[in-house]
């Protein structure tokens, strides 16, 4: 298994929106849905408020990226998005 670590910048520094549609807007549960997605958490950066991190667990890197043609994806990007900033960093790990 691995793991994404993703830090994203929140369009107009809004953490607490991006968040939210992650949250309560249905944004993880759609990742959730997507072939290969174990776990999703989003957290809130502390020392730069207007950040967001998300880790979320794979089956591999190879169904992250098989996974973006899925809806479950589709739905993610479609609620997510209008919450991204420009900028960030993504990397995956192994759990094995």
């Amino acid at each position: 298994m691995d793991l994404e670590i993703a830090t994203l910048q929140a369009k107009d520094g809004d953490a607490a929106g991006l968040i939210n549609a992650m949250r309560n807007g249905g944004g993880s549960d759609a990742l959730l849905s997507a072939p290969g997605c174990r776990s999703v958490k989003v957290l809130p950066g502390v020392e730069n408020p207007g950040t967001v991190a998300f880790l979320v667990e794979w089956d591999s890197a190879e169904a992250h990226a098989a996974s973006k043609s899925s809806p479950g994806f589709a739905k993610f990007i479609e609620i997510a998005s209008p919450w991204f900033g420009g900028g960030g960093s993504m990397q995956h790990f192994s759990l094995d």
